[in-house]
């Protein structure tokens, strides 16, 4: 969704605010803006179409005069009212131009009170965030905290909004309600922003807004309110592993993630495995299998969802416990029937979806057991549930999430097996798996090495316009979230079946310029895989096969990609980066923008 980023202190720092936005901009990039003010109230304001590089060069062009600006908010965009144009561009101003608004959310009511303000005010923009501007001029008592108090009062909706007065220089008044809000501290400088990272390398502390929690920055210090009342709260210190790296011999954020990928395993289960007495220690897991647990429903969006959908298959395996996974906003579609003996986990890499934070709502309302596993530390979705997991993938910048699903799915599967071991089932089978999820950091960088030989298939393919991509079992959610990859880096058509189904129907689309990508690793379902193979090579389809290096039917496929030695159940994870490969080389050989996807955000913030 949008990203805000805002500050005052005694710096002019208008260099820091467009760096911030650059931190925020996988929030959203159809557009971003700028205002700044003065002690003495002059305004600076820029606004510019497109990514914060636009915004930046504006920014660069104007004549900077004596002025020295030392309070500042700052917005990037992705689009839900109104088009991508300057007019509705952030930041929004009242009709007096004395009050300045910036918004993540969703003002649902918008269209109503638009009405009502209309007797009064014009307006210039299709966006609701302006509403909130004209709100505040309409209900100005003098006194912008309590302005602020009367205007969330009249919004229905989901929103984080940071406001300015430019009559009141030095002050700025922040509220949300389920859209995430940080506040951060560095000397007398203090920063809002949407999540920690615009924040990671500026702030020495900082404290996360609960619900209807305000801030109020003013004299180069902060006070929290609720309901009136102050509130006493301990701020965090911003911690190693919430820095963004630099982006150093990569040329993508989103390539250097995916070659994250084995140091991340290695952080997800430092403290949790211990590899030397193949067994598993963690307080939460130890907590959760207490838990008189019979059925396990998981609840995630995107790629969390595949990721979701591959652990039901270990789950069933391992704990003897019958699973399921459901889209997030199937979830809120449905019909809810609560069970007290499901456990019902919630996935995230922001810890904001919000058909994710909606569905949590609706479950906890009726009582039932709930367990999240997101990335970002003190996230919404962290708070509400009633134990959780971090899957501790460091901040991931590009858009199209690789190296924290890969975390989700090794965090899902520590809990497949810690539950396994509590129930003593065939433990000797157990603790083997454990011995050889120690070796999966090593299988993966050898499919990683394969880096080369990956990107030219990639161009090869890079001519097709439509691909399949297939897999049984464990591999059909694989191949779901690869066809997920493919779309949202390259832009290709791409769409996932069971290979099984193929005959089914999809089949009539196979032809000599319809491809099809298969994950046929050595295990089970090898020899029936090899049928459908079978079946695409007899209407001349070209075939890309993710295979074990030790396949026998090499000659099967047009092309492969080989997957190191290893078990069927580790050839998910190798498959998985593989595939993540293959897509970024991809969308490389079109020339998309690997980090930023068109139309796309990462923290998608509204249902």
């Amino acid at each position: 969704m949008c990203g805000i980023f805002a500050y005052t202190g005694t710096k002019d720092c208008r260099e820091m605010l467009v760096n911030g936005l650059r931190m925020l901009e996988y929030r959203g990039y159809d557009s971003a803006g700028i205002m700044a003010l003065s002690e003495e109230s002059d305004i600076f304001l820029e606004k510019a179409v497109g990514r914060v590089s636009a915004l930046a060069s504006k920014v660069d062009e104007k004549k900077w005069d004596s002025i020295k600006y030392t309070t500042w908010i700052a917005h990037t965009r992705w689009a839900t009212h109104g088009g991508v144009t300057v007019e509705n561009t952030h930041p929004h101003i009242s009709t007096n131009e004395r009050f300045y608004v910036v918004h993540n959310g969703i003002i649902e009511n918008y269209k109503e009170l638009k009405k009502s303000l209309s007797e009064k005010y014009s307006f210039y923009s299709q966006t609701d965030t302006e509403v909130v501007a004209k709100l505040v001029e309409s209900l100005y008592d003098g006194n912008l905290k309590s302005t602020m108090e009367k205007v969330v009062a009249k919004l229905v909706g989901a929103y984080s909004l940071a406001v300015v007065d430019s009559e009141n220089p030095g002050e700025i008044v922040g509220i949300k309600l389920w859209s995430p809000l940080i506040v951060g501290k560095s000397n007398d400088w203090v920063y809002i922003s949407s999540d920690i990272n615009a924040l990671s390398n500026l702030a020495e502390s900082f404290s996360i807004l609960e619900d209807n929690e305000m801030v109020v920055i003013e004299n180069g210090d902060y006070s929290i309110f609720m309901s009136w009342k102050k509130v006493e709260r301990d701020a965090e210190a911003v911690q190693e592993g919430q820095k963004i790296d630099e982006l150093g011999d990569f040329t993508s954020y989103t390539e250097k993630e995916i070659f994250d990928i084995p140091a991340v395993l290695e952080n997800v289960w430092s403290g949790r495995i211990d590899f030397k007495n193949k067994s598993i220690h963690n307080e939460t897991l130890d907590a959760l299998s207490d838990l008189d647990i019979e059925r396990i429903c998981i609840i995630s969006s995107g790629s969390s969802y595949y990721a979701g959908e591959i652990w039901n298959y270990f789950f069933r395996k391992f704990s003897w416990i019958q699973a399921s996974a459901i889209i997030s906003s199937e979830f809120l579609s449905d019909v809810f029937i609560p069970d007290s003996k499901t456990l019902y986990i919630f996935l995230s890499q922001s810890g904001e979806t919000a058909d994710v934070r909606e569905s949590m709502k609706i479950v906890k309302a009726k009582r039932c057991m709930t367990f999240w596993i997101v990335n970002v530390v003190g996230s919404t979705i962290a708070r509400m549930a009633d134990l959780g997991l971090y899957s501790h993938a460091w901040v991931e910048v590009g858009v199209a999430s690789t190296k924290n699903v890969i975390a989700q799915i090794w965090v899902l599967l520590m809990m497949s097996i810690s539950l396994w071991l509590k129930k003593d089932l065939q433990i000797s089978d157990a603790r083997e798996i454990i011995s050889e999820l120690s070796r999966l950091p090593d299988k993966i960088s050898q499919a990683l090495m394969q880096g080369p030989h990956i990107k030219k298939l990639a161009k090869k393919y890079s001519v097709y316009n439509d691909m399949f991509v297939l897999g049984r079992n464990y591999f059909y959610p694989v191949a779901g979230e690869a066809s997920l990859k493919i779309k949202e880096l390259s832009y290709i058509h791409s769409e996932s079946y069971s290979a099984g189904e193929l005959k089914h129907g999809p089949l009539a689309l196979v032809s000599e310029t319809f491809p099809t990508i298969v994950f046929n690793p050595m295990g089970k379902f090898y020899a029936k895989t090899i049928s459908n193979i079978q079946e695409v090579s007899a209407r001349k389809g070209p075939i890309l096969g993710f295979i074990s290096s030790n396949d026998t039917h090499k000659e099967l496929y047009t092309d492969t990609i080989e997957l190191p030695e290893t078990s069927e159940l580790l050839s998910v994870f190798t498959g998985l980066v593989s595939s993540y490969l293959f897509a970024l080389y991809l969308a490389e050989a079109l020339e998309r923008d690997v980090d930023k996807p068109r139309n796309l955000a990462k923290s998608v913030t509204v249902e």
